[in-house]
């Protein structure tokens, strides 16, 4: 007769068999594509151990974080179950993906913090992020997973909104002494700021020219922005006077904005040398605006 033998027996394969090193030897790999290998072990050995129905039992939202450039931003984020609150949540690893890169922009696990160091876990048992330092190239959809005691969270997402405030605005003319009734230029710089805002111009009756105006945007080395406007008047009016550029940012709120003077040369303070009964603009900071760029005739 044939010998018979035992049917072999088959069983999910858990953490524990990570622990003991009996599936890979990660000796010859190195250490940060180890992390990796290891993050994802977990989480195809934890969805076999909980079951896929681990996702409707546990799952993480976060809220939307605005950050300002230079600060750290916190990244909101909590864990919400349909089991008894007494169960306490652990976890052991995480990572976040930005949206359109192949690289995790930082995975956790085990105590050790890879990738880009400037995110933290709040603590073991709160999914919340800290972001130090932050920059504009931060800005953008995450997609984010985290490991636990109790499951394997993998579809939460974090949005980070990244914004600068814009530098005081600077004003100027073309030409420096304007004639009544003559042609004009106004000019109106304002950089340091993010995302891309809006200047507008207005006269003294609070008439809005920005329909007359055009405004260029450029990038900075440093991604942050600089605009500047040109508003054009093909016939200058002194009963106009003063006329203000106000920076918008993107949510159209006021950051800040400046004011040119119209003035007869005899009647301007800063100008008193001057006889002439030609026309000028005069600003707070002096004769024509030492403090501002200017097109000299």
């Amino acid at each position: 007769m044939a010998d018979i033998k035992p049917p072999s027996v088959k069983r999910k394969l858990c953490k524990s068999d990570l622990r003991s090193g009996s599936l890979l030897n990660l000796q010859t790999v190195s250490g940060a594509m180890a992390s990796v290998i290891l993050m994802v072990l977990y989480v195809i050995f934890t969805s076999v151990c909980f079951g896929t129905s681990a996702k409707y039992l546990i799952s993480v939202e976060c809220q939307h974080a605005v950050g300002v450039i230079g600060w750290t931003t916190k990244i909101s984020c909590s864990i919400k179950t349909t089991f008894g609150s007494d169960q306490k949540i652990i976890i052991s690893a995480a990572s976040a993906t930005k949206r359109g890169e192949t690289d995790p922009a930082f995975w956790f696990q085990n105590d050790v913090m890879n990738g880009d160091h400037r995110f933290k876990l709040a603590s073991k048992n709160d999914p919340s992020l800290l972001l130090t330092d932050t920059a504009v190239s931060d800005d953008g959809q995450y997609d984010y997973t985290v490991l636990t005691n109790r499951g394997i969270i993998e579809d939460a997402t974090f949005r980070i909104s990244v914004k600068a405030k814009y530098n005081p605005p600077s004003i100027s003319t073309w030409p420096v002494k304007i004639i009544e009734g003559g042609p004009a230029d106004f000019y109106c710089n304002s950089s340091g700021g993010y995302p891309a805002g809006a200047i507008h111009w207005f006269d003294s009756t609070n008439t809005n020219w920005t329909m007359s105006a055009t405004l260029e945007v450029t990038e900075r080395k440093d991604q942050l922005l600089e605009m500047s406007s040109k508003l054009t008047f093909t016939s200058i009016d002194s009963s106009w006077e003063p006329i203000r550029c106000v920076v918008l940012n993107s949510k159209f709120v006021k950051e800040g904005e400046s004011t040119i003077h119209l003035m007869r040369k005899d009647e301007c303070p800063c100008c008193s040398s001057q006889t002439s009964c030609a026309i000028q603009f005069c600003t707070e900071d002096g004769e024509y605006g030492k403090n501002a760029k200017h097109h000299n005739t």
